[in-house]
């Protein structure tokens, strides 16, 4: 005897493939009661299952004229999750994520060894180069009896400006008040406690400090759960992308993922309205209203750097610093090569790039080699990228906050359409801040034609819309809502407790 298989006791995958087989036989296009007839499967698995067959395949829902809802493929049954190009896409993505974060990490490191090492390498150099130009010109300036000449010039001036620096410290801070010096004092205890470590520093200045609001699809996620459960359980494709500012084609695609994670189901009301109702959110304990007045959240702008400007204008200094030197050490090393000594020690204190080969030939067995790369090459590029990072990065957070404020700009306009949509104007559209105001100043206008070719919209004067559809949805949609009542999925008290005497 054949063993009886429960209507609720199956497994999802093949019930999804035969969905989507006959979606495939009738060309993208089913009813739940023509899959019913197809498959021969009971109508709760149809049902239950479809909402993942739709969201794997991205479906468009239709309403006939009947009021049944029709399942569409228009693009055809191309899953986003499975076969080999999904495969090879998330494979990619995988790879992409572990090698930038296996080269960001080594990158980090390396940047602030080369940023600081190099500069102070460089100091010290010059420095030397300095002490050596000063010493050859005073040897210089010596008669045969090893008698000044009169010269030194490079060490009175060394002298002079090393003197200039302590007269200037010594009477600004001669002639500070005490409430001053108190300040002053206040304020470096103060910024030496506030100050963030050097490498996080530089970090931020090259790589930024990622998205302030991530993970974003969790708060949006929220949000849009929030309103589901404020509002009776049901929720439309309007307020959805409200919530979401995502465009309509871009929105239902999403809102099928709602429904196969939340338990949600697509319903219709007896004027062909398509509304999304999800009777599983509503069963809470906690009632409280988590919308904060029904308004859609705002993304933030991603900034360049958490860094306050004037560090990261003293890292670009530094770094320019390093280029500059590096850009010297590799023209001279090219151009001259190894160079010819002077018989004197006369042009000693003009020629750095001598002073410096002279120092390198005693620690180095290859001067030459040492200049070339390790003075001038390998700083040089390091400069070099230490600023293209930087660059593209911009040029990628400027695209990546364009989109963030065409985003929000469209929950506003979709907000201003769906509150009154007998009359829209663009132009009363108010951005609460920059993260909703996007280069192109007729973003607004472009948005609310956009959703007039979907919506049905008809223009009016003065650059006015008006929505007649949106006005004829929202009223079936408020019907559905009154339907629903609330007090069928209140929890009630308890009728069992595990921890109570005789449980068990």
């Amino acid at each position: 005897m054949a063993k009886e298989t429960k209507v609720y006791d199956y497994k999802p995958q093949p019930v999804r493939d035969r969905l989507a087989s006959e979606f495939r036989k009738s060309r993208g296009e089913a009813t739940v009661a023509d899959l019913v007839a197809r498959t021969g499967l009971p109508k709760y698995q149809v049902e239950t299952e479809v909402r993942s067959v739709a969201d794997e395949y991205g479906a468009r829902l239709r309403v006939t004229e009947s009021g049944e809802i029709l399942y569409s493929f228009p693009r055809g049954l191309r899953s986003r999750y499975r076969g080999l190009g999904p495969a090879l896409k998330r494979f990619w993505r995988g790879l992409r994520t572990a090698i930038a974060a296996a080269a960001a990490f080594l990158f980090k490191i390396w940047i602030v060894v080369m940023l600081v090492g190099y500069f102070v390498l460089f100091l010290v150099l010059t420095l030397a180069a300095l002490a050596a130009s000063i010493a050859a010109q005073t040897a210089g300036n010596r008669d045969s009896r090893g008698r000044s000449r009169g010269g030194g010039g490079g060490l009175v001036f060394t002298g002079r400006i090393l003197e200039l620096f302590v007269r200037i410290w010594f009477y600004g801070e001669l002639f500070k008040s005490p409430e001053q010096r108190y300040y002053d004092r206040e304020r470096r205890i103060a910024r030496s406690r506030d100050r963030r470590p050097l490498h996080k520093a530089v970090f931020s200045f090259v790589f930024g400090d990622g998205d302030p609001d991530e993970p974003w699809s969790e708060t949006e996620k929220k949000a849009v759960v929030a309103f589901i459960q404020a509002n009776r359980g049901v929720i439309s494709l309007e307020e959805f992308m409200i919530l979401t500012g995502l465009r309509p084609e871009e929105a239902q695609d999403a809102i099928n993922r709602y429904l196969v994670e939340f338990e949600g189901s697509p319903e219709v009301t007896a004027n062909g309205t398509i509304y999304f109702f999800f009777p599983a959110l509503l069963r809470r304990k906690d009632e409280r209203d988590r919308t904060f007045g029904g308004s859609a959240p705002l993304k933030r702008l991603v900034p360049f750097s958490s860094n306050p400007r004037k560090a990261n204008v003293w890292f670009a200094a530094l770094n320019g610093v390093n280029l500059a030197f590096g850009s010297y050490f590799l023209v001279n090393a090219l151009s001259r090569g190894v160079p010819r000594l002077p018989p004197g020690a006369e042009r000693l204190p003009a020629d750095f790039y001598l002073i410096v080969y002279a120092l390198i030939s005693q620690v180095a067995a290859d001067p030459l080699s040492a200049i070339l790369w390790g003075l001038g090459f390998v700083p040089a590029a390091f400069a070099v990228l230490f600023y293209l990072v930087p660059f593209l990065r911009s040029l990628r957070l400027a695209r990546t906050n364009e989109e963030i404020k065409r985003r929000n700009l469209r929950k506003l306009v979709y907000a201003r359409a769906w509150d009154d949509p007998g009359r829209v104007d663009p132009a009363e559209v108010r951005a609460p801040d920059e993260s909703a105001r996007p280069s192109d100043r007729k973003a607004a206008e472009k948005t609310v034609e956009e959703l007039a070719a979907w919506a049905g919209g008809d223009p009016g004067s003065g650059g006015t819309w008006a929505f007649p559809e949106l006005v004829r949805r929202k009223a079936d949609l408020e019907a559905a809502r009154t339907s629903v009542r609330a007090e069928d999925y209140r929890l009630g008290g308890a009728v069992f407790d595990s921890e109570s005497p005789g449980a068990g």
